[in-house]
């Protein structure tokens, strides 16, 4: 199998989606989503057609018209229930009819942030190299990994700041006979950081938990594992004792959220670890209320920053 991969969306003409499994590619990306409600008119039918038979993965294309926790939203309700093998994109990219432009950094981090919350993954970007050098800082860059198109390119382009996961190469491939018009083709460059496992990411060392739940520790880990920082924006220093930085990483949970941070909460408030199984349902959403007011605060269910101060012992 080679180190190419396709993407699609409503828009390619594919003869044959059975041809695809065979043609050796590694993957295919679909687009699922874009803004806050519109979903990909066909990526169902992709889905069904190509699951089980290539490593899949989805795509939501950011827009200017919506605010980005909902566009965060309709990507996750859409792709939830699928079963997915490559890391989520975030398609940031020139758009003419609601241009984002100097709005594309805090929009995608904005998107990215709530994703982790109610997901628990995080996301590549895709852009294209221009666009990425015009309007993402180089912070920014460092910060996220990358799906870079450039077509101008003989090999891997260079993107300072950039980690680069993939490359999109071309928009006019011809030469796969399951389609006859233009088709974007990418090349895999770092393996490692593209495939996800196809189940949750939970935590390793679940059994360290002690009876209270409160190992620090395994929790300021989970934290720089997914990207979150504390208020300076900085990676947590892995030490097992609670503060205002620590407190300042944590994410907002609520109904929805998964992965290994809902873990750690559930293993606080509820008393079986069988229940740990890192999905915010109704179940732990119960449990969360009754911790709260029986720390004297505001039954909503929501783990913000008043019930973390309480579950981190502050």
């Amino acid at each position: 199998m080679s180190n190419k991969f396709i993407d699609i969306s409503e828009h390619n003409t594919i003869l044959s989606l059975k041809a695809i499994p065979t043609s050796g590619l590694c993957g295919v990306i679909m687009k699922a989503t874009e803004g806050a409600s519109y979903q990909d008119s066909i990526v169902d039918i992709n889905y069904e057609a190509l699951k089980g038979q290539i490593p899949i993965g989805f795509y939501h294309f950011l827009s200017a018209t919506s605010e980005p926790k909902t566009q965060a939203l309709n990507f996750w309700n859409q792709i939830k229930d699928k079963n997915f093998q490559i890391v989520s994109v975030l398609d940031v990219e020139r758009n003419e009819k609601a241009p984002l432009e100097h709005l594309s950094e805090p929009y995608a981090k904005e998107f990215i942030q709530h994703f982790r919350e109610i997901s628990g993954q995080d996301v590549i970007i895709y852009s294209n190299r221009c666009y990425i050098e015009e309007y993402f800082s180089l912070e920014f860059r460092q910060n996220n990994q990358w799906w870079v198109a450039d077509y101008s390119a003989n090999e891997t382009p260079e993107v300072v700041g950039c980690q680069i996961v993939a490359w999109q190469f071309t928009e006019d491939d011809r030469s796969y006979a399951f389609t006859i018009k233009d088709l974007d083709v990418n090349i895999l460059v770092d393996e490692s950081q593209f495939f996800i496992e196809n189940k949750l990411p939970y935590i390793e060392d679940i059994n360290d938990i002690d009876n209270s739940g409160k190992n620090i520790l395994i929790l300021q880990k989970e934290l720089n594992k997914q990207g979150f920082r504390d208020k300076n924006n900085n990676k947590l220093v892995e030490d097992g004792i609670s503060g205002d930085l620590t407190l300042s990483a944590c994410p907002t949970l609520n109904m929805g959220s998964q992965g290994n941070i809902t873990m750690w909460v559930q293993s606080n408030v509820l008393p079986v670890q069988v229940l740990w199984d890192g999905i915010f349902g109704e179940q732990t959403r119960q449990a969360v209320i009754i911790y709260q007011e029986n720390m004297s605060l505001e039954g909503d269910g929501i783990v913000g920053k008043k019930t973390w101060s309480k579950l981190l012992g502050m």
